[in-house]
């Protein structure tokens, strides 16, 4: 078993993940509300249980609002946006990840990110998409997600 740490709490919010007995949303409330992990001993008590609950419930709230279901421009940008919690934001992400290498089979990564993520040259998305690469750069613009773009990202090359 696990044992809860200030530290692990924060990596598993950061994250998405569940530690020990918490579930990922849980481990990010818990984290978000700064419980001592002593709090968080299992089984939880009633009223700990009930408050991660309500503040797990209150951010999942805030980020479906955040996002229009029927504008898979909107969904995409919830997804990626830092302000939501992991917990919520990973099967999202993971999806999209997913759709990638099924509407995309040729496309392959260039590199990993330091979190292990897979990261695509623009030039090498545009091909596969038959578009400009301008025509990339002005969409996320418009999307607001210029900053999911780098021209000098931390990579790792795949060998």
């Amino acid at each position: 078993m696990t044992t809860i740490t200030r530290d692990s709490l924060a990596q598993a919010a950061q994250e998405g993940t569940g530690i020990a007995h918490l579930s990922p949303g849980q481990a990010w409330a818990a984290h978000r509300l700064a419980m001592p992990p002593e709090r968080l001993e299992k089984p939880l008590a009633p009223h700990i249980a009930a408050l991660l609950e309500n503040v797990e419930r209150m951010a999942a709230r805030q980020f479906f609002a955040s996002a229009d279901r029927d504008n898979a421009e909107s969904i995409i940008r919830a997804a990626h946006d830092e302000a939501h919690p992991m917990f919520l934001r990973a099967p999202m992400l993971k999806e999209m990840r997913q759709g990638m290498v099924e509407c995309l089979p040729g496309l392959t990564p260039s590199g990993v990110n330091d979190a292990g993520e897979p990261v695509y040259r623009l030039a090498d998305i545009a091909a596969a998409l038959d578009v400009s690469e301008e025509e990339l750069l002005a969409r996320a613009e418009a999307m607001g997600m210029q900053d999911q773009l780098s021209t000098t990202p931390q990579v790792h090359p795949l060998h």
